[in-house]
Formats: structure tokens, C-alpha cells, sequence
């Protein structure tokens, strides 16, 4: 099974999850066929630059009126009954974790699954787009940070000045992290997103660059870089809600994107 079949049955699990949940909590037929529910891949998997053993990250939103606990109490059984027989695999619901997450395997694709609902909605239709930050509120700091991997991820992806040339050079860039070994956030190292970051600056700065002359300048910019400062793909805005956004004299700080 590939990666878009994977992703178009949690699309029908996740619409079958909100009406579940509307159902136990009695309201009419009309406001459960219509509440929707969506699921949106980010990280490598969205970006364009997986390889064949990567995983796919993806972010399950629903309407105000379902909860994490919603999420935790019906997701995992309707994966395994809507799924077909024996797909899935390794199913571990982590409801602790720093962003709560149900890992599993669809066929022998890993794929970690996390939860948001948004406070401003009764529905959540196919066509919605997360950038739009006013959906940001009245959401705690746990559906904060699950919603920002998917928002981060479409940003930069709007940044680049040329989507083509800046997944091949993030390809050759993550290669030569992981063949070195300085390839993931549990190690200590940038993590996907970041190293995503420094490559998009670099194409910001020469937005008529091929592939190979990116990674060239890469290397020679970020060995010169004044580190600690900060590599930003946009100046840090307040933004009109009352989020954390990112600051770099306290690093721990979340990073929310505010347009």
C-alpha cells in the first residue's frame, strides 16, 4: 500500500471519528453528517523530501465540540476496524508525551499521528487551510504545539523562491546530516524542521540558484554564521493572540507562526 492510499483511508477514518464522537454526544443527524474532520501530513512527507523508509507525520483536526480525550478513546479502534484486515500494526496510543501522539504501522508505512480540534468551528471542511491565524484561538498549549508542525511546514514551503530546487537541495543536505550521523532532535542534533529552515534561508538569498550552487553556499554560509543568532525565513511578529512566539534569548520558548 503507498503513502496517498494511506493517507486517503485516515482522511475516511477521521470523518468517521468526528461523527462518532457528535453521535455519543446526541446531536442531530445534520450537525454530525456535516461536521467533518481533516487530516493534513507535514514534516518530510509534506515538504517533498522522504525517502523510502521515512515515516509520515500527520495531524488529525476536528471541530470544537471533539476532545483529546475524544481522539485517544475512539481513534484506535476505528483504525483497526476500518483499516483493512492486518494493516495495522504496533499501534501505541502515547496520551503523555510533550505533544500526545498514536503511533502505528499501515501496511509497513510508520506513521505518528497527533491531534488538534479547533475552538472556533463546528466544522472542519476538506478545502481548510491552517495558515489563516485566527484559528489559533481559544486552543491550550498542547493543541498549540500540534497544530504549529503543519503550519511551519506550509510556511516554508511559501518562503522559497523556488519549491523544486529547495527539496532537492534539502535531499542532498539531509544525507549528508544522516550519513554524518548529526541527524535528529532525540541525539542532540537539528531535526528535520530545522535543517528544512537553513536550507530555505539559503535559497531566500540566492533565489535563482541550482540545487548544487544551494548547497554550496550553504555549507560556506552557515560555517561563517555568527551562531548564536538566529536563522529566521521571516521577521518574529506579535501577531494580534495571545500565543508564545518564538524568542531567541530563550530558545525553550515554542515557536507559534503568526501572520
Amino acid at each position: 500500500m503507498g503513502r496517498t492510499v494511506a493517507l486517503q483511508s485516515l482522511q475516511e477514518i477521521t470523518e468517521e471519528f468526528v461523527k462518532q464522537v457528535s453521535r455519543a454526544q446526541g446531536l442531530p443527524d445534520s450537525v454530525v453528517n456535516s461536521a467533518g474532520g481533516k487530516i493534513f501530513p507535514y514534516g518530510s512527507f509534506r515538504l517533498g523530501v522522504f525517502g523510502p523508509g521515512s515515516d509520515i507525520d500527520t495531524l488529525v483536526v476536528a471541530p470544537k465540540h471533539v476532545s483529546r480525550d475524544d481522539f485517544f478513546k475512539y481513534f484506535p479502534d476505528l483504525l483497526v476496524k476500518m483499516a483493512p484486515e492486518g494493516a495495522i500494526t504496533d499501534l501505541t496510543p502515547v496520551m503523555d508525551s510533550f505533544v500526545p501522539i498514536i503511533k502505528f504501522e499501515y501496511s509497513g508505512i510508520s506513521i505518528d499521528l497527533i491531534f488538534s480540534r479547533l475552538a472556533v468551528v463546528n466544522q472542519v471542511p476538506k478545502t481548510l487551510s491552517l495558515q489563516d491565524s485566527s484559528l489559533l484561538r481559544g486552543l491550550d498549549d498542547t493543541d498549540l504545539r500540534s497544530l504549529n508542525g503543519t503550519r511551519v511546514t506550509d510556511a516554508i514551503l511559501e518562503l522559497v523562491p523556488q519549491k523544486a530546487i529547495f527539496r532537492t537541495a534539502l535531499r542532498g543536505i539531509k544525507l549528508w546530516a544522516q550519513r554524518r550521523a548529526i541527524y535528529a532532535n532525540i541525539m542532540g542534533f537539528p531535526g528535520g524542521v530545522a535543517w528544512a529552515m537553513l536550507v530555505a534561508r539559503i535559497c531566500q538569498l540566492y533565489p535563482k540558484a541550482t540545487s548544487s550552487t544551494v548547497i554550496l553556499k550553504f555549507f560556506k554560509i552557515m560555517e561563517a554564521w555568527q551562531w548564536p543568532m538566529p536563522v529566521l525565513l521571516k521577521p518574529i511578529e506579535s501577531g494580534p493572540l495571545q500565543v508564545k512566539v518564538w524568542n531567541p534569548r530563550a530558545s525553550h520558548i515554542l515557536i507559534i507562526l503568526i501572520s
